[in-house]
């Protein structure tokens, strides 16, 4: 019945302290913008990462989680730290992968994430 994900979608309050923080901080590059800019989509491999700001849908800090794939998991969480990026959980090991959790400006969960080589 169900044969992939079309996009994964975060809810914000500010469209436009959020293209900040997803286009500067996170460096993603907007695709498809609709509704006056109040929806972004963001391509990354086979995955659309849609941003939206509607009165009738609103953020929460127990909501969505997306985990970002980075090449270089220290380089990515020292670069982000630069920027201001504080994080709730620091690198943690896992038996296949490394990651870190942080937030968007509307508390939005967020993570850095290294897959280990097989």
């Amino acid at each position: 019945m169900i044969k992939e994900v079309a996009f994964i979608a975060i809810a914000v309050s500010d469209k436009e302290r959020a293209r900040k923080f997803y286009q500067e901080t996170l460096e993603l590059k907007p695709g498809m913008t609709a509704m006056e800019g109040a929806w972004v989509e963001y391509d990354l491999g086979a995955v659309t990462i849609g941003v939206g700001c509607h009165p009738a849908w609103q953020p929460s800090r127990d909501g969505t989680s997306v985990a970002f794939e980075v090449e270089d998991f220290d380089a990515a969480v020292a670069k982000l730290k630069e920027r201001g990026v504080t994080f709730d959980l620091d690198k943690t090991e896992t038996p296949v992968c490394w990651m870190a959790q942080f937030r968007d400006p509307d508390g939005n969960k967020l993570l850095v994430h290294k897959r280990k080589t097989a």
